[in-house]
């Protein structure tokens, strides 16, 4: 039986981790990793130690730490503290460690304090791990339903980290920068285990907006970005040399729109390489997008990862043969995925068995319809659910959609929204209802729990919809018909007072705003430490304040110059400040004297 080490350092100073909380060196995690597995109480059959760390480093520290103690970890499915305390309640959990501020568990920072700095153990992994160790516990998505548990072996966890440090050749001197959480599996593998299976480095933090990303990344000199479909589609407002020069892109956690991979292309010189996977199968195959394709040419195929066979079954159904597979899963293993094999050993996805349903007799693909909203130039980002409904018609789609431009009416969105579909879909397919949202309620791993989505657009009574919550959310039907729009009053923050003054040709106005703890814009986004969405704050604050005192602009052209240099949290108190020359306006939002977001606004002129 093939055995397993998770890290291949030789030299204590070799660096692990880099980023604004410190550097940390090979010898370092080592000597950390000990100090934790003192601190651990004994293994026993099935023990788990339940892991909620932000930055990496400590995440690492414990991961090592808990498995040279000799048990596994369990990773939870967000930081949220109900669902961190419903797992932590478990039987096979022995210890929470954290590096926050979660109430009953173990800051792990307080087991770290009191080092000498420099202090170095050998990095040499001391016994390497059986391939049938259990390593981990980690959770599916709930895209399709709620999260499930998956065991992770050495075998399946080290392994594939092994495999993808091959595949991508990543070496001693890259820097790995991960917009995902590292307690998400792809985070994991590919923000921490691939590095320290290559002997490289990753960035402790995680940053979320094109601006911190971009800053992040030329300050840790990174040279692989991780990240996801949602994520990358905000780096489109980078400009090239906003980036540091970067070998490797990685996208995974949902299917990557053509669009947004030939911008990035076209627009930052970025070839984002896409890996597609699950939390239960692990990692299956990944393509590069080298070039330009437009919307008419045929999508690239598929390769899989070393050691991963694919088949097609007569019903189109994709079978697996992998050494990422539990040991005990059927082979090959049925994937729930459509697939067409092509000739050189690739495939291509036809989307998922569960996903292609009847809308009044015309087969459709749930998915296709999503990536066709996509595609189109003014959506920021979509969502489509299939509902059943009684009668002949069998099923219909309801779709929620994010405009990139905030200030367009919804009414007239929809109505452009229904031609682009047109001459893909049949009439009758086309969503005949479409939420125009601030922001979709995904997860830190850039996915949506089927749950949240349904909530959203009404259809379970688990969770009231978002403008029952007090969010901003302007419905339409597919025919174009508004229902209630933003308006011109900030939605769910708290208008404290306005000053205006006169500033040369500029009328100034400052306005203080209360965040309320409860906004519901905070929810899913993100968990353990929640930031108030970039488009929130233009949506639901910035762009209604502007119409409430500007009544004379007319629509908003475009949002430009925009800055999110600090994160907004529940209970902060900002100053807006609006400089208004003609239809033009320049606005800030700061915290105790700081700027912490910023921007330009263009407005139409009245009767324009």
């Amino acid at each position: 039986m093939r055995s397993f080490v998770p890290l291949v350092y030789t030299d204590p100073a070799a660096r692990v981790a880099v980023g604004e909380a410190g550097p940390r060196s090979a010898g370092e995690l080592m000597r950390d990793a000990s100090l934790v597995a003192e601190r651990l109480p004994p293994a026993r059959p099935g023990s788990e130690v339940l892991v909620v760390c932000g930055d990496r480093y400590h995440l690492a520290v414990t991961a090592l730490g808990a498995w040279l103690r000799g048990h596994a970890v369990a990773l939870p499915p967000n930081a949220q503290p109900a669902a961190v305390r419903e797992l932590a309640g478990r039987p096979d959990v022995v210890a929470l460690i954290h590096d926050s501020d979660l109430a009953d568990a173990q800051d792990v920072r307080e087991w770290l304090s009191g080092h000498a700095l420099g202090v170095m153990a050998d990095p040499t992994w001391p016994e390497a791990l059986p391939a049938d160790r259990r390593l981990a516990v980690v959770y599916t998505s709930g895209s399709t339903g709620d999260h499930q548990p998956c065991a992770k072996t050495a075998g399946q966890l080290l392994g594939e980290a092994q495999a993808l440090a091959a595949t991508f050749a990543l070496a001693a001197g890259e820097v790995a920068l991960a917009t995902v959480p590292p307690y998400h599996l792809y985070g994991l593998l590919f923000g921490v285990l691939a590095p320290l299976a290559a002997g490289a480095a990753f960035a402790r933090e995680t940053p979320l907006h094109a601006e911190t990303v971009a800053r992040a990344a030329r300050e840790v000199g990174a040279t692989v970005l991780v990240s996801t479909p949602a994520h990358l589609r905000g780096l489109t407002v980078l400009q090239r040399g906003d980036l540091p020069p970067l070998r490797r892109v990685f996208s995974s956690g949902a299917p990557l729109p053509r669009a947004t991979a030939d911008e990035l292309l076209a627009q930052l010189g970025l070839a984002v390489t896409e890996v597609y996977g699950s939390s239960e199968t692990g990692g299956i195959g990944w393509r590069r997008h080298e070039q330009v394709l437009g919307d008419m040419s045929p999508e690239p195929a598929w390769t899989p990862l070393p050691g991963v066979a694919v088949e097609v079954a007569a019903e189109g159904r994709l079978l697996l043969r992998s050494p990422f597979l539990a040991p005990d899963a059927p082979s090959p293993y049925p994937c729930e995925d459509r697939a067409l094999l092509d000739a050189r050993g690739g495939f291509h996805l036809r989307g998922r068995l569960d996903g292609v349903v009847k809308v009044a007799g015309k087969r459709v693909a749930v998915a296709e319809v999503e990536q066709r909203l996509l595609a189109l130039p003014a959506v920021a980002d979509a969502a489509v659910v299939a509902t059943e409904t009684p009668g002949a018609r069998g099923h219909e789609l309801m779709a929620a959609v994010v405009a990139r431009d905030s200030g367009r009416d919804a009414g007239e969105l929809v109505a452009e929204l229904r031609r682009g579909l047109l001459p893909w879909f049949d009439p009758v397919v086309v969503p005949r209802r479409i939420k125009v949202v601030p922001a979709l309620p995904r997860e830190p791993n850039g996915k949506l729990t089927k749950r949240r989505l349904h909530a959203l657009l009404g259809l379970t009574a688990e969770e009231p919809a978002e403008a029952e919550r007090g969010g901003s959310v302007a419905a339409a039907d597919a025919s174009g018909a508004a229902g209630d729009s933003a308006g011109a009053a900030v939605i769910g923050f708290e208008v404290r007072g306005h000053v205006r003054r006169e500033a040369g040709d500029a009328a100034v106005h400052e306005v203080e705003v209360g965040v309320p703890v409860d906004l519901a814009f905070f929810r899913g986004h993100f968990d353990g430490a929640p930031v108030l969405p970039g488009v929130a704050q233009l949506t639901a604050l910035v762009v209604p304040q502007v119409a409430a005192l500007r009544p004379e602009l007319g629509r908003l052209r475009q949002a430009a110059r925009l800055k999110f240099t600090r994160p907004i949290a529940p209970g902060d108190a900002l100053v807006l400040r609006l400089e208004v020359r003609g239809t033009s306006v320049r606005f800030s939002l700061a915290r105790a004297g700081e700027v912490v977001t910023a921007g330009a606004l263009e407005y139409e002129a009245r009767g324009d």
